[in-house]
């Protein structure tokens, strides 16, 4: 999955932290095809955890200061996902590597990005523009 213009906040350092996170997502289902992705996957989590930290902070920020009239519905979103990579973090201390738990994460992540950049974050360009 790749970031493209109809993915755009117009707000440069939201755009390029998304932009972070659909490349290293991607990388990362490079690294498990090429059959590394167990020894990779602590690493790929604490980037995960540390990007949503903050990212959603960066974000709800902007739009609380630009009055954003989605920021309500965008910290709710943010919190759901928060969770679910609190879940997995657990998960994986509890449970270890598993392919099928990581491949959700990975389709959840992607979907995310999809779904809630399209129909959130990029309102931000109303507000900021």
């Amino acid at each position: 999955m790749k970031w493209d213009e109809s993915y755009a906040t117009g707000v440069k350092e939201i755009d390029d932290q998304h932009k972070m996170l659909f490349e290293t997502t991607e990388v990362y289902r490079d690294v498990l095809a090429e059959g590394d992705g167990k020894t990779s996957y602590p690493g790929f989590l604490e980037f995960l955890a540390a990007y949503v930290e903050i990212h959603f902070a960066v974000e709800e920020e902007c739009m609380l200061a630009h009055k954003c009239p989605f920021a309500g519905k965008n910290k709710a979103e943010h919190k759901q996902f928060m969770v679910a990579v609190r879940n997995e973090e657990t998960a994986f201390q509890e449970l270890g590597f598993e392919i099928g738990r990581v491949l959700k994460l990975l389709d959840l992540i992607e979907n995310w990005l999809d779904s809630h950049i399209r129909r959130i974050d990029v309102h931000l360009n109303d507000c900021v523009n």
